[in-house]
């Protein structure tokens, strides 16, 4: 027995009828799929992060802003070393926790990880350091 193929479906044509009942600020079609939203004050809400490795996230986060904040201000030099140290400090973090602490931080493997972390800093680190000042 053969089976026939199933007809076209009309992606124009809407999931729910345009008479559905629907809590309040949900919109048909694309509501009734994903579910209703979370209330806003909920997903604006900090959360603290749930690892150690989220942690040092922060903290890389906020040296890599201090960098850029630095590098701004007209310091390149120092801006771009300050990046740099800061991939370092994430290098660090890497290595030293387990793959289940290490939250953020943890992308790929540890050694890929490590080594592509490594590898920037200490490149950035290098040309903040060897870049020749332009006339």
């Amino acid at each position: 027995m053969v089976d026939e193929p199933a007809e076209p479906v009309d992606a124009t044509e809407p999931l729910l009828p345009e008479d559905a009942d629907l809590p309040g600020d949900m919109v048909p079609g694309v509501d009734a799929v994903r579910g209703p939203l979370p209330p806003l004050r909920e997903v604006a809400r900090l959360k603290q992060p749930s690892t150690i490795g989220g942690v040092i996230y922060l903290v890389v986060l906020g040296l890599a802003l201090v960098g850029i904040a630095i590098g701004a201000a007209g310091a390149w030099r120092l801006g771009v070393t300050w990046l740099g140290g800061a991939l370092l400090v994430a290098t660090g973090g890497r290595l030293v926790l387990p793959g289940d602490d290490a939250g953020m931080l943890g992308v790929r493997r540890r050694r890929f990880d490590t080594l592509l972390l490594a590898g920037v800093g200490v490149v950035l680190i290098i040309l903040a350091a060897t870049i020749p000042d332009q006339p």
